[in-house]
């Protein structure tokens, strides 16, 4: 099983605030245990977040389940949390602190991780789901004196000949940084516990003039690492018009 680390605090934060938010399942694993424990994260603490100076934010996990954990853990120097976001599993290590025993957080407090990791399928591993459906999809584009741009765009169908990605109102300065028959290098795409990593090149931007996506844009990626696992669906219901070539 491989995994790409990511590191950027913006988006490690983002990650977290929505499963605080969802109060979603996670699995805290301690070492010398067989079987996991289950919580989810209910507060951050964030004072001083993204300072270099000051205090780091803290993240807040409800009560371990089964109980013995809550005893087990206090003696953990570090847990290892795996938890499903977006289809996709996530891991990371957090540095345990101790316990908190404030209305209305009662639970286990923990630094806030310099990195978290997420399962990732490699095209030079040849690793991939039959017929995969992908979600999304997320790619940079070099601006001049600029630091690159990050793109993430979700993705509407696929064929055997590629993928169809919706370009949105805020992502419509894209349109003109692309033409068709550029090539899109390090391409994630992002499937069901599945990442993976591609060259592409654009077939097609495409204007939608009717139905749910009207007035955005379709991106036509095409990989020939990918057109094999494609999942065909049926045909896209929203009219087309003014093809960029």
């Amino acid at each position: 099983m491989a995994w790409r680390t990511i590191d950027k605090k913006q988006k490690i934060m983002q990650l977290f605030k929505h499963m605080v938010m969802t109060q979603s399942k996670i699995e805290i694993r301690l070492k010398g245990e067989k079987a996991d424990f289950t919580s989810k994260f209910i507060k951050i603490n964030q004072e001083h977040f993204l300072s270099e100076i000051g205090k780091k934010p803290e993240l807040i996990i409800e009560k371990l389940i089964p109980e013995k954990g809550n005893i087990l853990i206090q003696s953990s120097q570090e847990v290892t949390v795996l938890f499903l976001l977006q289809q996709s599993l996530w891991r990371c290590n957090l540095k345990y602190i101790g316990t908190s025993g404030t209305y209305p957080h009662f639970g286990h407090i923990f630094h806030f991780p310099e990195s978290i990791e997420i399962e990732e399928k490699r095209k030079e591993k040849r690793i991939v789901y039959e017929k995969p459906k992908f979600v999304s999809v997320e790619f940079r584009i070099k601006e001049k004196s600029k630091e690159d741009k990050l793109y993430e765009l979700n993705v509407l169908d696929s064929s055997k000949y590629g993928l169809g990605a919706i370009i949105s109102l805020k992502d419509f300065d894209l349109i003109k940084k692309i033409n068709v028959g550029d090539k899109l290098k390090n391409i994630s795409f992002y499937a069901p516990r599945a990442m993976i990593n591609v060259n592409g090149t654009v077939r097609h931007i495409t204007k939608i003039n009717k139905g749910k996506y009207k007035d955005s844009y379709i991106l036509g990626i095409e990989s020939p690492e990918i057109i094999e696992s494609c999942k065909p669906v049926k045909v896209r219901e929203t009219g087309t018009e003014n093809q960029k070539a």
